[in-house]
């Protein structure tokens, strides 16, 4: 039996989180219920300081629950790493599944995860990564995994806006906490999330392309299906000329300058990659402004 760990993290958003939690706990009722046994799956829950009262919530309503609790300092990276060593540590963890408080997952879910790791020797040893749907989409995806070109420097979504015509598993590069199974020898091997140097965005990204220099490899499947809040995102653009100190030194912002030259000096550093940085935040000036 495989022992997994959800590890969810969370901060200041409790409607979100309730509506999460409730479907994740439909799921797994559902696979409980209908026999399945090949899948010990626990919750861990990484409160990073919220004070609008989730962590009560959870106490009151999800017993089966367990919380790990943040200062307010962790981001995403920190809270992550925070829930995947109480997973670790305390409950004996063969496997994280990465997840988000903002995602639903279809309702037969871990009946097909446990299809998926049951069929094949090589998905117990490697990381893999859900279909992403835009709630509310009428069927468009989100993406099917991501391609990341070390020559350029660019993250491509597989799949971005598209109508949904997967139905194989593929090889992919990277992708989000949206699903995302890691046996946790990779952590073994190659560490943790970089919660100092990428607290928030690429975090995720920069875990999976330190897999791959080890050698493990990264499937998307078809079968396993989530679908992603677009409401919930970060900044992504400026309002005003005092907002562009936020756009570009906020821990949420995809255009963290700092963060953003960090990662592609760790993993591309090619000048064809600087410049199409450096033509990213012109883009993102002219668009804001404008």
């Amino acid at each position: 039996m495989l022992k997994i760990t959800i590890v969810i993290p969370v901060y200041n958003r409790k409607n979100i989180t309730i509506a999460g939690l409730n479907n994740l706990g439909d799921a797994l009722n559902y696979y409980r219920q209908n026999g399945f046994k090949s899948l010990d799956v626990n919750i861990v829950v990484a409160n990073d300081g919220s004070t609008d009262g989730t962590g009560e919530w959870i106490r009151a309503n999800r017993p089966d629950v367990y919380i790990v609790e943040g200062t307010g300092n962790l981001w995403w990276s920190g809270s992550v790493n925070a829930g995947m060593r109480y997973a670790i540590d305390e409950l004996g963890a063969s496997h994280i599944l990465l997840w988000n408080d903002d995602i639903i997952c279809a309702k037969d879910y871990f009946f097909e995860l446990e299809k998926v790791v049951t069929a094949n020797p090589q998905y117990l040893q490697s990381i893999l990564v859900s279909k992403v749907f835009w709630l509310n989409g009428n069927g468009r995806l989100f993406n099917f995994g991501a391609y990341y070109n070390k020559a350029n420097g660019k993250k491509v979504l597989i799949g971005l806006n598209e109508q949904d015509t997967f139905n194989q598993v593929i090889r992919v590069d990277w992708s989000g906490g949206m699903g995302t199974v890691i046996p946790v020898e990779i952590i073994g091997r190659i560490g943790y999330l970089d919660e100092v140097n990428l607290p928030q965005y690429h975090g995720d990204i920069d875990f999976f392309l330190r897999a791959k220099e080890q050698g493990y490899a990264t499937y998307a499947i078809p079968w396993l299906k989530v679908y992603n809040n677009a409401a919930t995102t970060g900044v992504v653009k400026a309002k005003k000329i005092k907002d562009f100190k936020i756009l570009f030194k906020s821990n949420r912002s995809l255009y963290n300058f700092k963060q953003n030259c960090y990662f592609n000096e760790r993993h591309s550093n090619t000048l064809v990659s600087w410049l199409l940085l450096f033509k990213s935040y012109v883009a993102v000036v002219v668009k804001s402004l404008l």
